[in-house]
Order: C-alpha cells, then structure tokens, then sequence
C-alpha cells in the first residue's frame, strides 16, 4: 500500500477511533454508576466499541410497510467528552443524577444529549438488557430452533 493511501484510510478512521479512546476511561467509569455491577464492564466496552464503530449516513433497515430508505444521524458521541468532564472527577452518583434529571425516560437509542442516557439506552434496549430486566436467558436475537420453542427460557443466576 502506497504512503498515500494509507494516510487517506488512517485519517477517515482516526475521529472515531481517537474518541472512542478518549471518553473510553470515562466511559467505564460512568458505568459503574449507572449499570448493574454484573454487566457493567461488558457493557462498558461494548459500547466504546460501538462509539469507535458508528458510520453516521449507513442505511437502517426501514422496518415493515415503510419503504423508505432511512439513514443513521451524525454521531452521538460528538459530545461525550466535554459531558464526561461535566460528571467531576472522580464521577458521583449525585452529579450523574444532576445530569439525568431534565430526563423522564431512556431513549429508544443513544441519540448524543448526555453520555449517561446514552449509555442506559443501549444497554437496556439490547438483548442482554432485555434478559437482565426479566431474569431469564431469552436471547432474542439468537435463534433457539424448533426443537425448544416451547420451553420457557432459562432463569438467569
């Protein structure tokens, strides 16, 4: 690969990777505050890997009876850092809750008001929180077959 065009493919990755690395530490921080102890960390890195991994403009899947080709927005993470900072250092539960407060409920998907609600809203819209707030392993993005569909998911322990 020429020096030139690995410079081009570096600087298109570099944004989302250096801020991914730079709230990362903070990130992880704030979810032991917000997130249960048990997933806190998992969740944690799985959502600075989903930071690092956003393409703002890749096409969604448009859902049943809505033909329209629907794009995602510009990344949610823009502000994270200065919101981060905004939590003190070390972060306490009163300033995340000072900063949840103007919220009365988690949105449907992280959408960049604050890194707290963001964080909250990925987690319990994903399988793994849906699994966590029952306490049963449905796994429903998992296929579980035929053979099994009719027993009851396992309990969680």
């Amino acid at each position: 690969m020429k020096r030139r065009n690995f410079l081009a493919v570096a600087a298109m990755f570099a944004p989302r990777w250096a801020r991914a690395q730079e709230v990362g530490p903070g990130i992880r921080e704030l979810a032991k505050i917000v997130l249960p102890a048990k997933v806190a960390e998992k969740t944690a890195d799985q959502f600075i890997q989903w930071v690092r991994d956003y393409k703002p403009g890749a096409e969604i899947a448009s859902g049943y009876g809505n033909p329209r080709t629907q794009v995602t927005p510009a990344s949610p993470s823009t502000h994270y850092a200065e919101q981060l900072r905004a939590l003190g250092s070390p972060m306490t539960r009163a300033s995340v809750e000072a900063a949840l407060a103007p919220f009365d409920r988690i949105p449907q998907r992280p959408n960049g008001r604050h890194v707290a609600a963001d964080l909250l809203a990925f987690f319990y819209n994903s399988a793994d929180g849906e699994d966590y707030l029952y306490g049963l392993a449905i796994k429903r993005d998992d296929c579980r077959g035929l053979g099994n569909s009719m027993e009851r998911p396992a309990r969680l322990t």
